[in-house]
């Protein structure tokens, strides 16, 4: 495990915090700097966070109660920063479609699910790696993805009804740059899905794409009336990233952290990740995959403060922060994440 433990012992780390809250109390400021937001050893690592005021979110809600979908590759179902975070999982490779196919378990062997699933809802103070939007959410997942990460579109849609149906209220569809993505019948395929999310009260939030991420087109901007927030990546200078595919024609659209992909990985995403072997592994990666799980964080912060399934998705969208541009071909994006002003932190 990487990263600089900050504080070296649990007596600083309470000293500081005390020291915090009564800063806070003296000087009439609520206890949210980023500074003592959390203990866990990497969340140096993580300025996706502080980007999105996510410390200042947790004084008003961390997510918890929410279920929330991941429908992926799957998730290290032992590693430790996600310990207690899985409140069901299944696979439903094989499943032609067919939630009811859908058993075993969501173990991941390819990373991608267990990366974004950290960056939803990775466990917070418990000294050890990151943090995630929604630390107190939990996890329901539909491993829908193989080992080489590809798969078939009707395992995907019956990933989105399993997870759907075991009372997922928001579903992180982080599709962007998982290489099936290519198939030109997805875009019909996804819409069915989504449409299924949406009527049955939860609410899809998909990856815009990556078009250059690959060198090999992924990725599509043809989103029209689909009930979801389509995503584009950030990176940290708040930049569009030069792989995230415009949002197109989306009717609810935004932007959110996704690292900027261009060499340096401490400007990437910084989350849980699978190697066989290793429960404590973690890694940076880039793509709309990543910026996709901000959203559905700050989704749960705000159904675990009580919105409604429409209110949630109007709260994010009013709440953005609108002097980051989302870049060409967008016109109906909003702009990046703004998880504080969200939840009344900001």
């Amino acid at each position: 495990m990487n990263g600089q433990v900050w504080g070296g012992a649990a007596v600083s780390t309470t000293a500081r915090r005390i020291a915090a809250a009564f800063a806070g109390l003296v000087l009439g400021l609520g206890p949210t700097s980023p500074a003592v937001a959390s203990d866990d050893a990497a969340f140096d690592k993580q300025w996706n966070l502080t980007r999105i005021g996510a410390p200042a979110a947790w004084a008003r809600s961390t997510g918890s109660g929410v279920l929330v979908g991941i429908v992926d590759t799957g998730v290290d179902l032992d590693h430790e920063d996600l310990v207690g975070r899985v409140a069901a999982h299944t696979s439903c490779v094989g499943s032609e479609g067919d939630p009811a196919k859908c058993s075993g378990i969501a173990q991941d062997d390819y990373g991608h699910g267990t990366h974004v699933s950290g960056t939803v809802a990775a466990n917070r103070d418990n000294g050890l790696g990151i943090a995630g939007v929604a630390p107190d959410a939990r996890l329901v997942v539909a491993k829908t993805f193989d080992s080489s990460g590809t798969a078939n579109p009707q395992d995907v849609l019956a990933g989105i009804r399993w997870v759907v149906d075991h009372g997922a209220k928001v579903v992180n569809l982080s599709l962007g740059d998982l290489l099936f993505v290519t198939t030109a019948t997805f875009g019909t395929d996804l819409s069915e899905g989504v449409d299924y999310a949406w009527s049955h009260g939860a609410i899809p939030v998909v990856s815009s794409g990556n078009d250059d991420l690959f060198g090999v087109g992924i990725g599509s901007s043809e989103y029209g009336d689909l009930d979801a927030i389509i995503v584009g990546a950030t990176g940290p200078d708040d930049r569009v990233a030069g792989y995230s595919s415009p949002t197109g024609n989306a009717k609810w659209a935004i932007v959110a952290p996704g690292g900027s992909a261009e060499g340096d990985e401490a400007e990437d995403v910084y989350s849980t990740d699978w190697e066989e072997g290793s429960p404590s592994h973690y890694r940076y990666r880039a793509g709309t995959s990543m910026a996709t799980p901000h959203v559905v964080g700050v989704v749960a912060l705000l159904l675990a403060q009580g919105y409604g399934q429409q209110a949630a998705v109007d709260r994010v969208l009013e709440t953005v922060d609108t002097t980051v541009s989302c870049g060409p071909n967008s016109p109906t994006c909003r702009g990046r994440l703004d998880a504080a002003r969200a939840v009344g932190a900001g």
